[in-house]
């Protein structure tokens, strides 16, 4: 995978930066803000861990679907409507929680709503960047998208959200909603050469069956989906209960429990930074290998643990190795698979993921509810550990062929 330092970034990339970094600020407002709302609604752990799955369900119904839209229809636009129908949305529950009348249910089916448009918000954009980004150029652009995104929606969003709460639940929202009209004209005000928009593939070669073939055949991209899913599997077990494990476990308050999220953010972010040097120094398949072990043992640390500093280092250095190797896999998809087929075989890689998360969130809402909060993590790191080993093998086999 080559990278370019001095491969130049356009102003259509830097208008989708900048439209990126302030949706993603009230992401990470949401993201701390949800949980709190939620758990102000029920002490369920199951039910705490459902409003985490609903907006991860969409993926699982809808990324095949909305994977052909986004390479018949222009992604732009696609974009631009998914944030517009966020901006409604999180004014419903900026409302109901103004108003009193929020219930967990009325939050899991707005969730899941807002889920939808996640989808199809960034399954365009990951398609989208490489109309506006040279090849060269792309993992340096990923890593400082994915930095950015993490400094403005979690170090500062998280931190911010939970403060917010605690002055009235309904302003986070509030802030959320606004931040996604400013995206949507943001990324309006874009303009893409014609020359750079993928041709509209022929009919019969729409069919999600031919999309999923190609990742079947495909050695290096089948091996890096089976890694995702897995990653994702173990990751999402804790997920669902972090905000209950924060509180009950290590005696947390809201604002505190926001800045132990910022502080896995910081490692994010520093991860997107140096995602691509990883990369240079590393070669491709070290890049893609050490930070998996990095998951299975920042996990089984928080599991074990009672000491919040520990758990605040465990997170850090997780949060880092998550971003490094997602901005390794994702520059290698946005590389590897053909621009007109983007849409559909990213659809199909996604969905794989989706549904392991989605599993690994509703499993460890019910881990959670039997053997407490901590179980999750146990189990979560316990996968990873093993999935580690069993693909080391053939991953490094997979990537043998891949230029580092």
């Amino acid at each position: 995978m080559s990278t370019s330092r001095r491969a130049p970034l356009s102003n259509a990339y830097w208008r989708q930066w900048t439209a990126s970094v302030i949706s993603n600020l009230g992401d990470g407002i949401n993201f701390v803000a949800v949980p709190l709302l939620a758990l102000s609604l029920t002490q369920d752990t199951r039910l705490l861990a459902s409003v985490t799955a609903a907006t991860m369900v969409p993926w699982l119904l809808l990324a095949l679907p909305v994977g052909v839209l986004v390479d018949r229809r222009d992604r732009r636009s696609l974009m631009v409507l998914a944030n517009a129908a966020r901006v409604g949305l999180f004014g419903i529950v900026a409302v109901s929680a103004s108003a009193g009348w929020a219930s967990i249910w009325l939050l899991f089916l707005v969730l899941l709503v807002i889920g939808a448009c996640e989808v199809v918000f960034d399954s365009g954009a990951q398609a989208f960047l490489p109309q506006i980004v040279e090849s060269a150029a792309l993992s340096r652009a990923n890593g400082l998208l994915v930095a950015a995104e993490v400094v403005a929606g979690s170090i500062a969003g998280l931190s911010i959200g939970a403060l917010l709460f605690d002055i009235d639940p309904s302003i986070p929202f509030v802030v959320n909603a606004a931040s996604f009209a400013i995206a949507a004209l943001l990324i309006v005000s874009i303009r893409v050469p014609a020359s750079s928009k993928p041709s509209k593939p022929p009919d019969h070669d729409m069919r999600l069956a031919s999309s999923v073939r190609w990742l079947r055949e495909h050695r290096l991209l089948r091996t890096l989906a089976a890694m995702f899913t897995v990653t994702n599997l173990g990751l999402m077990f804790g997920q669902g209960v972090f905000v209950k494990y924060a509180v009950d476990e290590l005696g947390l308050a809201n604002a505190e429990f926001g800045i132990l999220l910022a502080i896995t953010a910081m490692g994010a972010a520093t991860g997107g930074l140096i995602g691509h040097r990883v990369v240079n120094l590393l070669g491709l398949r070290a890049a893609v290998i050490l930070p998996y072990l990095v998951f299975a043992v920042g996990n089984l640390v928080i599991g074990l643990t009672h000491t919040v500093w520990l758990v605040a280092v465990a997170g850090f250095v997780l949060g880092a190795a998550v971003t490094v190797w997602n901005v390794v896999t994702v520059t290698v998809r946005q590389q590897q698979i053909p621009p007109d087929r983007f849409g559909r075989v990213n659809g199909v890689y996604r969905l794989l993921g989706a549904t392991a998360g989605l599993i690994g969130v509703a499993a460890g809402g019910w881990v959670a509810y039997r053997w407490g909060v901590r179980a999750p993590f146990l189990v979560g790191g316990s996968i990873t550990v093993l999935a580690a080993v069993l693909f080391a093998r053939p991953v490094l086999a997979g990537l043998k062929r891949a230029p580092d």
